[in-house]
């Protein structure tokens, strides 16, 4: 009988730390490194997966070191990642609930957006300036920028973009990472994903920031929607899962939901939208019911 991945990858210490090492630079892989992170701490505890970290991170700065790169930046982008991971596998390990991680990484990007707003005095000024510097490295490597001023009218927004786009990557490592575990002994995942609910404390959270946005408190409030809407957008994805699989549909029943996420621009923005309205829904209303029509 073939064995899963994270089968293979729970009996081979030396392949799991090369592949965690060698995938984190390679730009959109390096989920797959957070990922085996998740399925490690998940298998075998956070303890076991710390030291498949540590491990990897001294063979990374190594390898670099001898190829004479800069190995700070990525050393402490890896290190941070690699953390999350194994937070988040051994909160799922260990509780069998997605539900449960996901609530806890939304918390603390909620406290960090927070908290950078009270600690950087006018952090619109900030990202203006960090824009403008990522605008002179992009120019000086060749990329024009005709008009620059709507990437600079992003800064208001960055605090929630940045922290949304880690999250998102962090959340999607949870997933894969949680599926491989699942696929060699650990806790269900299908059962998981579709019990996926963020409860009332994020949900209250979600509804403040709507109100504080709708009467103009700022911009901390819009950059917790973002934040706060990633999380509502697996839900929503739970929610659609939940009833194509209750419901005996076949699986190309979920095309409409992922075919629009390669038509790209608006396509992607409007089901974003809509999937994650339906989790804010289900959060207070209970969407996973026979009788309720959800697609």
């Amino acid at each position: 009988m073939r064995k899963s991945f994270g089968s293979w990858l729970a009996g081979r210490r030396a392949s799991r730390v090369g592949l965690i090492a060698g995938l984190l630079p390679l730009g959109l892989l390096a989920i797959f490194s957070a990922a085996i992170v998740v399925s490690v701490a998940e298998l075998k505890g956070w303890r076991e997966a710390a030291i498949d970290c540590l491990i990897a991170l001294g063979v990374l700065v190594l390898l670099i070191v001898l190829l004479g790169g800069e190995w700070r930046q990525l050393a402490v982008s890896g290190a941070t990642a690699w953390i999350v991971a194994i937070a988040l596998g051994a909160l799922t390990g260990a509780y069998a609930s997605l539900a449960l991680a996901l609530q806890a990484i939304l918390v603390m990007a909620i406290f960090g957006v927070i908290g950078f707003a009270v600690m950087v005095s006018e952090p619109v000024v900030f990202w203006q300036k960090f824009l403008i510097g990522m605008i002179s490295q992009l120019e000086e490597l060749g990329v024009e920028f005709v008009d620059p001023e709507p990437l600079l009218q992003l800064a208001p927004m960055m605090s929630g973009v940045i922290a949304a786009s880690g999250i998102t990557s962090s959340i999607l490592a949870l997933l894969l990472g949680s599926w491989w575990a699942s696929r060699a002994g650990g806790p269900d995942f299908k059962t998981m994903f579709h019990n996926i609910r963020l409860g009332y404390v994020i949900g209250g959270t979600a509804l403040l920031a709507s109100l504080g946005a709708l009467l103009g408190f700022g911009s901390v409030a819009g950059n917790l929607l973002l934040v706060l809407g990633v999380g509502f957008v697996f839900q929503g994805l739970s929610i659609v899962h939940w009833h194509v699989a209750t419901r005996g549909w076949p699986g190309m029943y979920l095309i409409p939901i992922y075919l629009p996420f390669f038509m790209g621009g608006s396509f992607v923005v409007a089901m974003l939208f809509l999937l994650a309205a339906i989790g804010f829904v289900d959060n207070w209303f209970g969407l996973r019911r026979i009788g309720t029509d959800v697609v």
